[in-house]
């Protein structure tokens, strides 16, 4: 075995429910009227307007005491904020050729409407969408589908993993563990040597911190703080109990270099020398990782299966 704790039981995590832990995918008129307005742009006309209105590409002259305000040619994109928020509110509804004067937080600002340009989208049509250029769209219906399609794996892409963390701490509950004291012994001491590094990049002296200065930085109790690094570095060992079992049904085994690879990574992202890593991803700690990442990967694969079905 890879790890020296036991798994007395271990419970089934397709047994496990993914939809308690995820809504379900769905997506909204608007969503989708607003992914296919982005696409229509491609054919989009550009015409003259005559009263400003948002995203209108407006042309103006300022006068202003301020010297920001007091330019010819501004170009922008009404309604964006980009220039002025106030400013471009003024703007809408005024008319080509139209002055104003307007008071700004800035101070006075005299506007005149030089051009205004509108981009105006075309009906979407069957020709259309089959001329977007996208594989196996053919028709409107085809690139809605295609459109909703993309954004469900997107979602699926978003979620998984943190659902599958969910169902990894839900295995590790129902699950029963003999876990060896020597075992369990280093991976708490690993979970308070976290605890303790996360304090110190935050500036925080672990022995003498307050709980006042640990919520500041880290959103809960000195004690709770503790806590939960130790509760996550016990799960990680449950996690690499089952993985292990995993690997051996399975007739998984770890390759040659595999370790030497992981103390290579290690060393060159810390910038440490290859002993100091070692130091860092001892032997059993790198098979415990390993173990319980194999256990993770499956789960990560359930879940993901199970979302795309839904």
């Amino acid at each position: 075995m890879i790890v020296k704790s036991k798994a007395i039981r271990i419970f089934d995590y397709h047994d496990i429910d993914v939809g308690q832990f995820a809504e379900p995918f769905s997506m909204s008129e608007e969503e989708l009227e607003g992914k296919l307005k982005k696409l229509l742009l491609r054919h989009a006309e550009t015409v003259d307007a005559d009263m400003i209105e948002a995203d209108d590409i407006v042309t103006v002259d300022t006068v202003s005491e301020t010297p920001r305000f007091n330019k010819k040619g501004v170009q922008l994109k009404a309604g964006r904020g980009l220039y002025s928020r106030e400013l471009e509110a003024e703007l809408m509804g005024m008319r080509v050729g139209e002055e104003k004067a307007v008071t700004i937080p800035e101070g006075e600002v005299t506007v005149t409407v030089i051009s205004a340009k509108r981009k105006v989208l075309p009906e979407l049509t069957d020709e259309i969408a089959a001329s977007l250029g996208i594989d196996g769209v053919n028709t409107v219906a085809e690139l809605k589908s295609h459109i909703e399609d993309e954004a469900r794996s997107q979602y699926v892409e978003d979620v998984t993993e943190g659902i599958a963390v969910a169902v990894s701490n839900e295995l590790n509950e129902r699950s029963e563990f003999e876990l060896d004291p020597d075992e369990l012994e280093t991976v708490r001491a690993e979970g308070k040597s976290m605890a303790d590094d996360m304090l110190r990049s935050s500036g925080l002296d672990p022995e003498t911190a307050t709980d006042e200065e640990v919520t500041a930085v880290a959103g809960q109790s000195k004690a709770a703080h503790y806590s939960f690094l130790d509760a996550i570095s016990v799960d990680g060992l449950k996690s690499a109990v089952i993985g292990s079992v995993m690997m051996e049904r399975d007739g998984e085994v770890i390759q040659p270099g595999e370790y030497e690879e992981a103390v290579k990574l290690c060393a060159e992202g810390m910038g440490l020398t290859r002993e100091e890593a070692e130091t860092v991803i001892t032997y059993p700690k790198f098979l415990r990782q390993r173990a319980g990442n194999y256990c993770f990967e499956a789960i990560v694969k359930y879940v993901k299966e199970y979302l795309e079905r839904k």
